[in-house]
């Protein structure tokens, strides 16, 4: 499969004019789509469109859900036509690109997945108002914070274990969980670069937790500007954490390496981590590639 297939085949469904002309849509989870892939085409007596489709399904029914997750309930009466527009887009397409799997997946004869993914995306959301309860009750550690952003992350892709060869399951596991730390890790330090609105995010709660009281108090009042939040960001080595724990889950996947058989997997892998790989600072991608 070209890096890309997946990606590819789902602009049918998501290059529409009024989307691209009104919204944006979210990073598609293309890591965990093509380790997905991956591992389905791996599998013995089924055919390699049976993973394509399966990994599509599963592509747009992230999207559907990371959609909706951008839609700001904030905003009501009084908001520009445009913004008004965009939500109800993010509303229809997120609608949309979840409902789409029952069709491919009926087509293809993996009608089996459609309850194992409902009930997936029913565990996501349940997971999901569990960590906003916390953070909205501001009871939720950093770490904690972390861990449950990669089980949402992983949650719809676990789903797809038991169609896997039992031979490979662990690793399948271990390397999802890796992997969507590092999608995590990714979104949350391009995350620390706006101001923290929602009081949301790793490096708002690890602040929280470890800043003084000065700066927990302007951070609770909201009084935070931009020039602050960045020398805050700096005083409390808040990205380097970031990328530390970064560097961290890209060596995990490394390590796993060894314990796929195939060639074409540990190929895939490779290929999987170098944008994550790409972002760690150029002493630490030495490392990683020498």
């Amino acid at each position: 499969m070209k890096p890309y297939r997946i990606t590819e085949l789902a602009n049918k469904y998501v290059s529409y004019d009024m989307i691209t002309a009104y919204t944006a849509l979210p990073e598609f989870p293309v890591p965990r789509v093509r380790l997905l892939y991956t591992f389905l085409n791996e599998r013995e007596g089924r055919s390699p469109e049976s993973a394509e489709t399966c990994a599509l399904a599963a592509f747009l029914v992230q999207l559907g859900m990371d959609t909706h997750d951008r839609i700001d309930l904030a905003s009501g009466l009084g908001e520009a036509t445009r913004a008004m527009r965009s939500r109800q887009l993010k509303v229809l397409a997120g609608d949309y690109f979840s409902g789409v799997f029952y069709h491919l997946l009926a087509g293809a004869g993996e009608t089996n997945m459609v309850p194992l993914m409902s009930s997936a995306i029913c565990e996501v959301n349940r997971m999901k108002v569990q960590l906003y309860s916390k953070l909205k009750q501001v009871v939720l550690p950093a770490e904690e914070y972390l861990k449950e952003c990669v089980h949402v992350k992983m949650g719809l892709f676990l789903s797809f274990t038991e169609l896997l060869d039992k031979s490979v399951q662990q690793v399948w596991r271990k390397l999802l969980a890796e992997l969507s730390r590092c999608e995590v890790m990714l979104d949350e330090i391009h995350a620390s670069s706006e101001l923290p609105h929602d009081r949301r995010g790793y490096a708002y709660l690890r602040i929280m937790e470890t800043g003084s009281s000065e700066d927990k108090d302007t951070l609770s009042a909201r009084k935070v500007g931009e020039r602050d939040w960045t020398l805050m960001l700096v005083k409390y080595n808040v990205k380097e954490q970031l990328m530390s724990m970064l560097h961290q889950s890209v060596d995990h996947v490394q390590s796993l390496l060894h314990e796929c058989n195939k060639e074409t997997v540990r190929t895939e892998l490779k290929s999987i981590l170098e944008p994550f790989i790409n972002v760690l600072s150029p002493a630490r991608r030495s490392v990683q590639e020498g």
